[in-house]
């Protein structure tokens, strides 16, 4: 009997570990009837996968439906030599020395946000902190005003991360498509005046969105819809995966609390403390690959041009790699933590996921030197679509430190 696997079941969403690993024992590959698409579930079968992208492909999208003829491949959706290419042109906004010299201002922002949870005896930790910031800091990359269009844009993101793994459903699809359309009325005279400006010999400035009007592919200006594609890549990626890394991040060492004490003695842990996070709790279960000839997946014969789901959650939770995998643990190696998969791997590894550690790293920091304890007050509520695993609601009641 062939082992089940709903990707939308309520068993899979609120406890994925549990079938990740009856996964990995009894059918590394599956195939699903009703969706038609495959996923792969082992480390090492996974990371032989990404490696070969010739014969298999990002161009047809990230999530299980086809991307169109006309979508605009982008980063995650773009193959060899685009992709380096891409990744070529918005590289000056992700080395090193611009996030670092980010910093001082995203400490001011998450020291303003964290002042504030102070006189709050009760809040939500989603809310007040682990949204705004990873928006706060892609609308500064987008050169987009986060005070005045903070909501709508966080709509945004839900509506589109949503549509991504949506389980056809027709009201959710509905809304991405009437969402699509504001977005575009939003993006495109702000793309498109950055686009004029660089025709014109002007410098439409150093934000991430003015660095890719003014970059050539193989001498040509990048196209509209390619420009637009990387705004709203950036929107959700940016955003998304940063705000589930520090709900994770709390919600963990709230039901591990001798690990909250190892970090409180020995602050150096910090780092390894959120490379295990990110290890155990993935902010997205996988992403997908079409195969550009048949394969084959363990006993499973696969037709050419099928999408195949790299289950990134399940590769972190492989014990050939990581030992006792189930076990939340910030003393691991730092150098075999270091080889989860929750920001990909190869040449499609996240180029944010420096600055994703970053946001997540000062927002401890502060949160250290205001707070001496935090609790539950009511129980997590994860997101209510399958695009990203994490706290959608993380109610909280927070002891802040006492003067002196």
């Amino acid at each position: 009997m062939a082992t089940k696997f709903d990707f939308y079941s309520d068993e899979f969403q609120l406890d994925p570990a549990r079938k990740f690993k009856e996964m990995q024992e009894k059918c590394p590959f599956h195939h699903s009837e009703k969706f038609d698409w495959y996923s792969v579930f082992r480390y090492k079968d996974i990371a032989a996968i990404v490696r070969d992208t010739e014969t298999y492909s990002a161009r047809f999208g990230p999530g299980p439906d086809r991307a169109k003829p006309e979508d605009a491949p982008v980063l995650v959706s773009a193959d060899p030599p685009l992709h380096s290419k891409q990744k070529k042109a918005i590289t000056a906004a992700f080395n090193p020395q611009t996030i670092a010299a980010m910093e001082p201002d995203i400490r001011a922002f998450v020291s303003r946000r964290l002042d504030a949870m102070v006189e709050m005896e009760e809040c939500d930790l989603m809310e007040e902190i682990a949204n705004q910031l990873p928006m706060w800091v892609i609308c500064r990359m987008l050169d987009i005003p986060f005070d005045r269009d903070y909501e709508k844009l966080l709509g945004w993101v839900d509506a589109i991360a949503g549509g991504v793994f949506s389980d056809h459903d027709e009201e959710m699809h509905q809304n991405r498509i009437d969402m699509m359309e504001a977005v575009y009325n939003y993006f495109g005279p702000h793309i498109q005046a950055k686009i004029d400006q660089d025709k014109a010999g002007e410098d439409p400035g150093d934000d991430l969105l003015s660095l890719i009007a003014k970059a050539r592919i193989e001498g040509e200006p990048v196209p509209f819809n390619h420009i637009l594609s990387f705004a709203l890549f950036l929107l959700v990626a940016g955003s998304g995966t940063t705000t589930t890394l520090i709900g994770d991040f709390f919600h963990r060492m709230m039901a591990h609390p001798d690990q909250w004490q190892k970090l409180l003695e020995n602050p150096a842990l910090l780092d390894p403390a959120i490379e295990e996070v990110l290890r155990i709790d993935s902010p997205v279960h996988g992403l997908f690959r079409t195969n550009n000839v048949p394969v084959q997946l363990g006993d499973l014969e696969v037709p050419v041009d099928s999408k195949i789901c790299l289950m990134w959650g399940s590769a972190n939770l492989d014990p050939e790699i990581f030992e006792d995998p189930l076990e939340f643990d910030i003393t691991r190696d730092a150098k075999i933590l270091r080889k989860h998969l929750s920001f990909g791997t190869g040449i499609h590894a996240c180029i944010g996921g420096p600055l994703a550690r970053l946001e997540c790293k000062i927002v401890v920091e502060e949160f250290l030197k205001r707070f001496d304890g935090i609790e539950r007050t009511g129980p997590m509520v994860p997101y209510p679509y399958p695009t990203l695993h994490g706290p959608y609601k993380l109610p909280v009641r927070l002891t802040a430190r006492k003067e002196g």
